[in-house]
């Protein structure tokens, strides 16, 4: 129980730990001050070594930041303090590790959907009931 107890406390420091580096890598790259990070804020803060370098300290690398902020983002062209934070924790370790098996499933099923309803298409056009199907596939 004290190894478990301890284990939740180390735990704990080291989210304590990250999302204090969280903040201080957004406080950076938010150089207008308006409590959002754009992508010419967000390029500009990873064009530096010392960017690059707190990046490195969430053991996240950076190759193309487009691409980054585009997951970061929710649309609005700009990214807020909580997606931010959301959006580093889920690129970091295991997390990422099961959200791209979540994803892997997910399109398995779709993939499924796609060939059962194509198939169903295919009956109905051959049935002569095939005019709402023609124009789905």
């Amino acid at each position: 129980s004290e190894d478990h107890e301890m284990v939740l406390r180390e735990q704990r420091v080291a989210k304590a730990r990250t999302m204090k580096k969280l903040q201080r890598v957004f406080s950076t790259a938010d150089s207008s001050g308006d409590g959002f990070v754009s992508l010419a804020e967000f390029q500009a803060v990873l064009s530096s070594s010392t960017g690059l370098a707190m990046f490195r300290s969430l053991d996240l690398e950076v190759a193309e930041a487009c691409e980054m902020f585009e997951l970061l983002d929710d649309g609005d062209g700009c990214v807020s303090y909580e997606e931010f934070c959301k959006g580093v924790m889920q690129l970091k370790g295991q997390a990422r590790e099961m959200d791209i098996v979540a994803i892997m499933r997910d399109c398995r099923r779709i993939l499924d959907k796609v060939d059962k309803l194509e198939e169903s298409c295919a009956a109905r056009t051959q049935m002569g009931d095939g005019a709402i199907c023609s124009v789905m596939v």
